[in-house]
């Protein structure tokens, strides 16, 4: 009997060797020849082209053209977004929802509002509440903290981050008025995000309330977000008109902590306690070189400790230049150390431009308060005195200076920019700057032509398509392709969503492999919000002579989040960002492409200087 069977399992072994095999899964959802046209006019953000896709016969390329609006974010889209609302398949109408909360006015609001009475799925009637809640939210439509608390107690996830974020943000009139219903919602909260958020704005509840709740909360929190929202609401608490000051959290186990006691204290003038930061110095992390910088320099400003600091600091003198920038900014809290002639060629020389930004930060602050001190001159006359450094700055040829001074030139008046930005020093520094790379200093500089000429502030004009996607190299990767970033502090793994932002990560994935961010740095970190790097000038004011297009996708802005820095839309090109917690308010303005999938204990740890030693891919 056994050696009967051997004829049949030979020709079953025939049969399934010669049997087809069976067809792979695509790498991404852009096999699909149909989603060509949407990417394809999304990316040239022709929104005509678009709302005509959302009349197809196939719900996938509707739902697909829903998203892509989205990305565009065009309002004279309402209306076929409108009509969408009444297709037969739930997705495309939730998916109209998701566009249309990014971009309806007051009268799409009202007829929003109308359909969701109508609606019976309970999907789409949520979805009608997230776009509802996002875009009253986004255009500050709020008057009452009581729906908003209500969102909050009603919903999960990414909604309830919105409503506390929501909360935090409201005038200090609305937390007055309603500061009960917070407080009680704070007693509730289990979420450590969430509490964390709430915590964040009391800051809204100035004077001597709250001390010492949140003075526990700032030393024993059990979160570093905790921890950090009740430092910065403490930063908004006086008693007997002086400021609450906490020095505990200088030795802080948590960098990101470490850094915002260090900004608070910083902010408290004549009313720092020398001897109590001196106490700390000893316990803060030998590891953490900028606290320590950043302590010694709190130090020099105290006559008592001056002259050891100074020669303390003297002695240190880093080379890397993060910390070197780090060492000049405490240096400079005495002015006899580094005068302005010092500080101005720092500015102007072939230094790190992270150096050069201190530099300029510091030495426009010394400018600024030499014009306020009382002298027998006319305020013309003072900002005459002004112009040659404003002039040298324009003029430098350096985008990261002259964004940074077109910025703090923002408010002036236009018979001040007359002055300080005439036309031809307007002429020759956008002469000196590249029209794609340098796109964020030309921007600046137009609303500063504008406000100096007496114009109406010019939108930015749109930004000419320049980088097609390589259809090839896109349909062979792969959705949620991981790569490794690896630091002296550990390694990250993130995951990238190429389904829903195609074009940012094949850009990402071109940049990894060609090995250029190997070796750059991290040079911003804002504890509890974002850590971010990948700048090719090192100081955030650089970019790649190529644009890529905002995209977004559904997925929000969580912790863990990976996303584009940006000057404004389809700005993006080589720097992005970790987010440390859920950032609501950068969902539908900024590109989030990826993920963290492990290792968020290292994101939480990194600090400015930390470099990327090496990032490849995980195949």
């Amino acid at each position: 009997m056994k050696h009967a069977l051997w004829p049949f399992l030979a020709v079953a072994v025939v049969a399934c060797s010669t049997r087809e095999p069976l067809p792979s899964e695509p790498p991404n959802r852009w096999a699909d020849e149909r989603l060509w046209p949407i990417l394809e006019a999304q990316e040239h953000r022709n929104t005509a082209s678009l709302c005509a896709l959302l009349k197809d016969t196939s719900a996938t390329v509707r739902a697909a053209t829903a998203l892509a609006l989205a990305s565009v974010q065009d309002s004279t889209s309402v209306p076929c977004l409108m009509e969408a609302l009444e297709d037969s398949v739930s997705e495309v109408r939730v998916t109209a929802l998701f566009a249309l909360g990014f971009i309806a006015n007051d009268s799409t609001v009202d007829r929003m509002a109308e359909f969701s009475d109508r609606e019976r799925d309970s999907t789409v009637h949520r979805a009608y509440q997230s776009a509802l809640f996002l875009n009253l939210q986004r255009r500050d439509r709020f008057e009452d903290l009581r729906p908003v608390i209500f969102h909050l107690e009603r919903n999960g996830g990414q909604e309830r981050a919105r409503a506390a974020d929501a909360i935090r943000r409201m005038p200090a009139r609305q937390w007055l008025q309603d500061s009960a219903l917070v407080r009680r919602a704070l007693e509730l909260e289990n979420d450590p995000e969430i509490r964390a958020l709430l915590i964040r704005g009391l800051a809204a509840l100035r004077g001597g309330g709250d001390i010492a709740m949140l003075k526990e909360l700032a030393l024993h929190g059990r979160t570093p977000s905790i921890r950090i929202s009740a430092l910065r609401s403490l930063g908004h608490r006086f008693v007997n008109e002086k400021p609450v000051a906490l020095y505990g959290p200088l030795a802080d186990p948590e960098p990101m902590v470490r850094a915002v006691a260090l900004e608070q204290l910083g902010g408290i003038g004549d009313h720092l306690q020398a001897d109590s930061v001196l106490a700390m110095l000893p316990r803060i992390d030998e590891r953490d070189s900028l606290a320590r910088i950043g302590t010694l320099g709190l130090l020099l400003r105290s006559s008592a400790h001056n002259h050891d600091m100074k020669e303390e600091l003297r002695r240190r003198r880093p080379t890397q230049p993060y910390l070197r920038a780090e060492w000049l900014r405490a240096l400079a809290h005495d002015d006899t150390v580094i005068t302005e002639d010092s500080l101005e060629k720092i500015m102007l020389s072939g230094e790190h431009p992270a150096v050069r930004q201190v530099a300029f930060e510091l030495l426009s602050t010394r400018v600024r308060y030499r014009s306020m001190m009382p002298r027998a001159i006319t305020p013309d006359m003072q900002l005459r005195e002004e112009a040659p450094f404003h002039h040298k700055v324009f003029q430098s040829g350096d985008a990261g200076l002259i964004s940074a001074l077109a910025e703090q030139l923002r408010m002036s008046s236009p018979e001040d920019l007359s002055i300080l930005f005439p036309k031809v020093v307007e002429e020759k520094a956008l002469a000196s700057l590249h029209p794609i790379r340098d796109l964020e200093a030309i921007h600046l500089m137009q609303e500063l032509v504008a406000r100096r000429d007496g114009l109406p502030p010019k939108a930015s004009s749109a930004i000419p398509f320049n980088h097609p996607i390589d259809r090839a190299r896109l349909l062979a990767l792969e959705q949620g392709q991981q790569y490794r970033i690896s630091t002296s502090k550990g390694e990250i793994i993130i995951a990238t969503d190429v389904d829903e932002c195609p074009g940012s990560s094949l850009a990402f994935d071109s940049l990894v492999t060609e090995g250029y961010y190997n070796g750059k740095a991290f040079h911003r970190m804002v504890p509890d919000f974002v850590v971010q790097g990948g700048c090719p000038r090192g100081d955030g004011y650089g970019g790649m002579p190529w644009t890529l297009r905002t995209e977004i996708g559904r997925s929000p802005f969580t912790a863990g989040s990976v996303g584009l820095a940006s000057a404004g839309r389809d700005t993006e090109s080589c720097q992005f960002f970790i987010t440390h917690i859920a950032t609501p308010h950068l969902d539908g303005r900024y590109t989030r492409f990826g993920e963290v999938v492990e290792g968020m204990d290292v994101v939480y740890r990194l600090t400015v200087g930390d470099v990327m030693q090496r990032v490849e891919r995980v195949d």
